[in-house]
């Protein structure tokens, strides 16, 4: 079924690319390796993108040096077969893996014959073989970077050349939720099949007004205790912030969070002192500060928070007195009021758990 869902999308999407100017479709051939990992495991893979180059219509389109915008089909096969996990003492088998994402492909350098580009996209994986330490679940998040070379041939084709970073995992919503990084490079072609579209640049007529902004949001997320096994636990973030818009782009800010993990009381029961457990061990709260990204009514968020005050004796598994949080949010209307989206809290290299976010802008000024 997934299969078919994937075929379906890819022949709507080359169907609509025959139909309009400025769209694109982009094949490539990839192949790297895991890393870091200690058993030599090769990747193959094939990548179909379909998207559309803009053209200024907007304003943070000129802004941002007129990016590519669209859909990626990606078709992996991994290496890793067969392989026996000391650790763990069981075999892992990881065959193939099958992944769609949005992305954006900016460009750094944008010369008429020559192109430097970089691409941040994220999206799902299915994994038929599942069950294993690195995949544990048949469907993860996919996240993909990369960086380098376009050349543009002519009006119709481009011939580029990657270094590709990619990473899958489930965000804990089971464990064990290893992962698997990939770095490795990829060649491919891009064509127009109606040609480029007419670049508009519309940044020196917009008029820009720096403007700050207190909001709030509430985050929410269900996640597997890395203490217990299938025991399931609820975090939740309450965050209340400010953001100084210094460009049409590009702001900054700070805020504090509150936070709720549920997993708390289990690492008292895990350690044997659950009659000590009070209900204000359930919370803490942390300042923290960010710098977002802005792509029109979508935002690409990162922000380092530190806790000032957890009261928790045994926290769980992982923790640091920082975390890092990254968040994609969609602001809605043309006033921007209210907002949802989806991001990662991550203490160091390791994910807590995936936050479904809903927020509002509260004061504008």
């Amino acid at each position: 079924m997934r299969k078919r869902l994937f075929i379906v999308l890819f022949v709507f999407g080359t169907t609509a690319l025959l139909s309009a100017q400025s769209l694109y479709i982009e094949p490539a051939l990839r192949y790297g390796h895991h890393i870091p990992f200690n058993a030599d495991c090769p990747v193959y893979g094939v990548d179909i993108r379909l998207g559309r180059q803009t053209n200024g219509e907007k304003v943070w389109e000129s802004y941002f040096n007129y990016p590519n915008i669209g859909l990626d089909f990606r078709f992996e096969h991994h290496g890793l077969n067969g392989f026996f996990d000391i650790d763990n003492q069981t075999t892992i088998n990881l065959g193939n893996s099958y992944s769609i994402f949005g992305y954006c492909n900016g460009h750094i350098i944008n010369h008429p014959k020559f192109q430097f580009d970089y691409t941040w996209g994220g999206g799902l994986s299915f994994w038929p073989n599942y069950g294993n330490r690195l995949i544990s679940t048949p469907l993860t998040v996919h996240l993909n970077l990369d960086f380098g070379p376009v050349f543009r041939l002519n009006d119709h084709w481009d011939l580029l050349m990657r270094a590709v970073f990619s990473h899958a995992s489930n965000g804990a919503v089971i464990v064990p939720n290893k992962g698997i990084n990939v770095l490795g490079g990829q060649i491919g072609t891009r064509y127009f099949p109606k040609g480029r579209a007419t670049l508009v640049d519309q940044s020196h007529d917009s008029i820009f007004h720096k403007s700050n902004t207190i909001y709030a949001l509430d985050g929410i997320g269900f996640y597997e205790s890395t203490a217990i096994d299938d025991l399931f636990c609820i975090g939740n973030t309450f965050q209340v912030g400010y953001t100084r818009t210094f460009h049409p782009c590009f702001r900054y800010g700070a805020g504090i969070d509150f936070l709720y993990s549920g997993e708390n009381k289990v690492m008292y029961a895990v350690n044997n002192e659950s009659e000590r457990f009070r209900a204000v061990d359930y919370f803490s709260m942390a300042p923290f500060a960010s710098f977002d990204i802005l792509y029109g009514n979508f935002v690409l968020h990162f922000s380092v928070a530190y806790y000032l005050w957890q009261p928790a004796e045994y926290l769980p598994k992982g923790y640091q007195k920082y975390y890092e949080r990254i968040a994609f949010h969609y602001h809605f209307g043309h006033q921007k009021r209210f907002f949802a989206g989806a991001g990662m809290k991550v203490h160091r290299d390791c994910i807590d758990y995936i936050e479904w976010t809903v927020g509002a802008n509260l004061w504008k000024w």
